[in-house]
């Protein structure tokens, strides 16, 4: 077993982490504490500059732009970004990943080089619409419709908690295409631009945490959409093309508490480092340093587990999606205890706006909730489990 990062993977690592520090790191406060409009033009610019260092295109082919790397360099990659600003992970990834891995995974060869190349420039930003009041992890009950009509598709429906929905000119929207009575349950993925007769974005929405990523509904009313927005251009492929795509996100879901964890841990230390009580550092007390000790170890099984899972896809091993299932439950878990002892150890003046470790304990819940709750994870783990291990 060889649990070192390969010399490319370490390069990677530190250039982006070098480039984050210097260019996205100072953001972060800022996007937090902004009006929604500020927020989105920041993030346009983030996003923009992150293509100069190459992260957009961790996983588009190079004939579109990309540089094609595995599943390891996107997670260390992820973890460094994660690290410094949160919000700008989830808006990056939206993009990056939702809207790019099923066109690169699926689409047809126009699809492909329509999309792919602009999103790894920064010069689209992409959104994934699936989420609806009534549908989340329950991809059946989907009410948005999309019903065909001569040489196209027409779309009704409302979609909610559309990350990069105030900023993205293009979204993969996810729709029934079946709805009679009696007929098995069909869906498609459809590409739609922003300007399409019919698309509606809704108001900015405000979120508990990561305020810097942009967030609202759609509205879909009578949108009619040519043959060749359907991704794949077969009809009925929509539930697995964004189950595959779920199942790989929580990968990269994996990688951003782990690197929130990271700065976590960082904050905290120099806080117990800091901070004098009773004549002495408080992390010299015994009560301090086991809550250090308990956030590096939390973190560091975090970022063993993600790699081991990223490292089963890169080698295609068919236990790849348990085991992203597996990482995302327990980092998901661990961060939140993380981000609980990091506020212990700052006490109320890190209870205070701006103190930094408060923007973070409140981007942390996110990922226990996002793109399936642990409470689903548990189940995906334990279903394989029941199927695997028969009775004698």
């Amino acid at each position: 077993m060889d649990f070192e990062l390969s010399s490319n993977h370490k390069e990677l690592q530190q250039r982006m982490r070098d480039f984050f520090q210097k260019e996205i790191a100072a953001r972060a406060a800022r996007l937090d504490a902004s009006s929604p409009q500020e927020r989105q033009d920041i993030m346009r610019d983030n996003l923009k500059m992150l293509s100069q260092v190459g992260y957009l295109g961790l996983g588009i082919e190079k004939e579109y732009g990309g540089s094609a790397t595995d599943f390891v360099s996107q997670c260390v990659s992820g973890e460094e970004l994660a690290r410094v600003c949160a919000s700008t992970f989830v808006s990056a990834r939206a993009s990056a990943f939702l809207f790019a891995y099923p066109i690169q995974s699926f689409g047809t060869d126009s699809q492909k080089k329509t999309f792919l190349p602009d999103i790894a420039k920064g010069n689209k930003i992409g959104a994934l619409a699936y989420s609806e009041p009534e549908a989340g992890s329950d991809m059946e009950a989907v009410q948005c419709i999309a019903e065909r009509k001569n040489n196209g598709w027409v779309i009704n429906g409302t979609k909610d908690i559309v990350v990069n929905g105030p900023i993205a000119g293009s979204f993969l929207v996810f729709a029934r295409t079946s709805n009679n009575a009696g007929d098995m349950p069909s869906f498609g993925l459809f590409l739609i631009d922003r300007d399409t007769p019919g698309l509606e974005v809704g108001e900015s929405l405000e979120t508990l945490g990561l305020k810097g990523a942009p967030v609202a509904g759609l509205n879909l009313k009578d949108c009619l959409v040519s043959d060749e927005a359907l991704l794949g251009g077969r009809p009925g492929e929509g539930k697995s093309q964004l189950e595959e795509t779920l199942e790989k996100g929580r990968l990269s879901l994996s990688a951003m508490a782990v690197g929130l964890g990271v700065a976590c841990m960082e904050m905290a230390t120099e806080r117990a480092k800091k901070r004098v009580a009773f004549g002495k550092q408080i992390g010299r007390f015994q009560e301090i340093g086991f809550k250090l000790s308990d956030m590096f170890t939390d973190n560091d099984l975090g970022r063993m587990l993600t790699l081991r899972a990223a490292w089963a896809y890169d080698n295609k091993e068919p236990e790849a999606g348990i085991l992203a299932s597996c990482a995302k439950l327990f980092t998901s878990e661990a961060l939140t205890r993380i981000a609980n002892n990091a506020m212990q150890v700052f006490a109320g003046h890190g209870y205070v706006r701006g103190s930094g470790i408060e923007r973070i304990f409140r981007d942390a819940r996110f990922v226990e909730i996002a793109e399936g709750t642990t409470e689903l994870q548990r189940v995906i783990i334990a279903k394989s489990e029941l199927d695997k291990y028969q009775p004698h």
